[in-house]
């Protein structure tokens, strides 16, 4: 009678047990796929490395194939980028006549390469060895980078992924950024910080950076620390399609910095205006020292009270 009453009891809890995880197999359709991380967010990458696994190696010159469904109109987006970005710089994107995987140029050991693909989710890139052999690295540029109006910006957000493809992160997620800029409200997620190559840090703040999108502008606004530009400043660079001063000068840092000339890191485009700003500058630069000398008389204020309760 008792075992009868025992069997009774398990039994249910048995066969309850294995629904539970047969059903967890008609859950697998909801799994879902590990995300990609966008395009230089994370890692930094190491000019000088030498074990591949543990950090990005780059070269100053790149040899780099079109993927077969990039359209003629792509092709010159990406042409006119190379172009842009090795004008000021040391760094080269030299296109290769596009050789399928088993060519033996494509398995040459000395003779790294890049293969730029588009994409329609997202912007980045994949490094691997391959078979021990080939450093290859797929670059997939975002496909709504070509599909904007004008022409400029379309380049300048091409520019953006191939300057952070080489190491250089975006400017608003400097450490020191929120000196110069602020979020509105709302503001934008929070991506967290990148790995910053140290040499991009020595140089200034730049709101006009080929790095700093074009809706930044409607999503930031400058603080007073940064007099010498204007809202509409913000993103400049890619809305235009250029690299600017500050760009040229980073990246040079990073691959050649012998080329780097006329570069004085106290001297940023936040500090020094252009001369047709002259005059707004000056009177941003009034409401700058007024703010300055308020902040330091509210702090020697606070010191007082502090000694004062510290003395009784």
């Amino acid at each position: 009678m008792r075992i009868l009453l025992i069997l009774l009891f398990v039994a249910p809890v048995i066969y309850s047990t294995a629904v539970g995880v047969g059903s967890g197999d008609g859950q697998k359709k909801n799994c879902k796929r590990a995300k990609a991380f966008a395009l230089g967010t994370r890692s930094a990458n190491g000019i000088d490395a030498v074990d591949f696994e543990d950090r990005i190696l780059r070269k100053p010159v790149q040899k780099v194939y079109f993927w077969p469904s990039l359209t003629d109109f792509e092709k010159k987006v990406l042409r006119d980028a190379f172009v842009q970005i090795g004008r000021r710089t040391c760094v080269k994107f030299e296109e290769q006549e596009y050789k399928p995987w088993y060519h033996a140029d494509r398995w040459d050991a000395n003779s790294p390469h890049v293969l730029i693909r588009k994409s329609g989710k997202f912007a980045a890139y994949s490094d691997a060895v391959v078979e021990g052999l080939v450093d290859r690295t797929i670059l997939y540029v975002a496909q709504s980078s070509f599909e904007t109006s004008n022409f400029n910006n379309s380049r300048g957000m091409v520019m953006d992924q191939l300057v952070r493809f080489m190491g250089l992160q975006r400017e608003l997620y400097r450490p020191d950024a929120v000196s110069y800029v602020q979020a509105i409200s709302g503001g934008i997620p929070n991506l967290g910080t990148p790995d910053y190559n140290p040499i991009q840090l020595t140089w200034p703040f730049d709101p006009e950076s080929i790095t700093v999108p074009l809706w930044a502008r409607e999503k930031f606004r400058l603080t007073p620390y940064c007099p010498a530009r204007n809202d509409a400043d913000i993103g400049a660079g890619q809305r235009v399609g250029l690299l600017t001063k500050w760009d040229t000068v980073k990246l040079n840092s990073m691959y050649c910095p012998d080329k780097v000339v006329d570069a004085d890191p106290s001297r940023g485009p936040c500090v020094v205006p252009r001369s047709k700003d002259l005059d707004s500058f000056k009177k941003r630069l009034w409401a700058y020292k007024r703010l300055l000398a308020k902040n330091t008389k509210r702090r020697k204020a606070k010191a007082k009270v502090v000694k004062k309760h510290k003395t009784v």
